[in-house]
């Protein structure tokens, strides 16, 4: 991975739909609630030729391309939806019609939205890259996010934490679990990357053939054994 950090981009929200804390001394903010529906609606553009947008100025500009991973990182904002709260990041792409330098073939630009998170917002282990190393290492596996029924769908899997899915969405299975995530000290920084289960533990391998035995990566103590099958929808 070659990281390359692009332009700032803002995005302006309309009063309302959105809800913000203020910090111990006052100044602004230590974390911004944001309206789901509000919020992908800001971030991707309406039209190839959108600037007006966090994603779609960054696709103009060629700072965002089909061949990259992009990361749009915000500061302690997190989405509700309703009474829902909180997502802290997703992955997913945006998708432009082609051209004829391309035959026409529909441009998928692969992104993750994720939360830098200040610590103690969210206990003393899920804080600063946690969220977007979640998105990352799925992007990697599930870069389309299985949209089209067909690619990146595993048999129906039940997680610890009680996460039950079809895909291979590697960090939903360790999310919220206490030993989630593995501290790494950077540069005398120390970061909280979250574990991510294995393609063993979604095959129901037994044993895994994985490195050590191992289903999870890379404390692998916290999955010490496969998803057992399950019905579809775990019921």
């Amino acid at each position: 991975m070659n990281p390359s950090v692009k332009t700032t981009r803002v995005m302006t929200l309309l009063k309302g739909t959105y809800q913000f804390a203020l910090n111990p001394d006052g100044s602004c903010c230590a974390f911004v609630l944001v309206d789901r529906s509000t919020f992908l609606s800001k971030l991707f553009p309406t039209t190839t030729t959108d600037t007006t947008s966090p994603v779609g100025a960054a696709e103009n500009a060629g700072e965002v391309t089909t061949k990259d991973i992009s990361t749009f990182l915000f500061p302690n904002t997190f989405l509700f939806s309703g009474a829902s709260c909180c997502t802290l990041g997703f992955h997913t792409y945006d998708f432009e019609p082609g051209d004829d330098s391309n035959g026409n073939v529909e441009k998928r630009f692969v992104l993750n939205y994720s939360s830098w998170v200040s610590p103690g917002l969210f206990g003393t282990a899920f804080e600063d890259v946690t969220a977007t190393s979640h998105e990352v290492v799925e992007i990697f596996n599930d870069p389309f996010v299985a949209s089209d029924g067909v690619h990146n769908i595993t048999p129906w899997w039940l997680a610890p934490n009680g996460n039950c899915q079809n895909n291979l969405e590697t960090g939903d299975v360790i999310e919220g679990l206490p030993d989630a995530t593995f501290p790494v000290a950077i540069n005398g920084v120390l970061y909280h990357p979250q574990n991510e289960a294995l393609l063993q533990w979604f095959e129901f391998q037994v044993p895994s053939n994985a490195l050590d035995g191992a289903y999870s990566y890379p404390d692998e103590n916290v999955l010490t054994g496969p998803s057992q099958p399950q019905n579809a929808f775990c019921q």
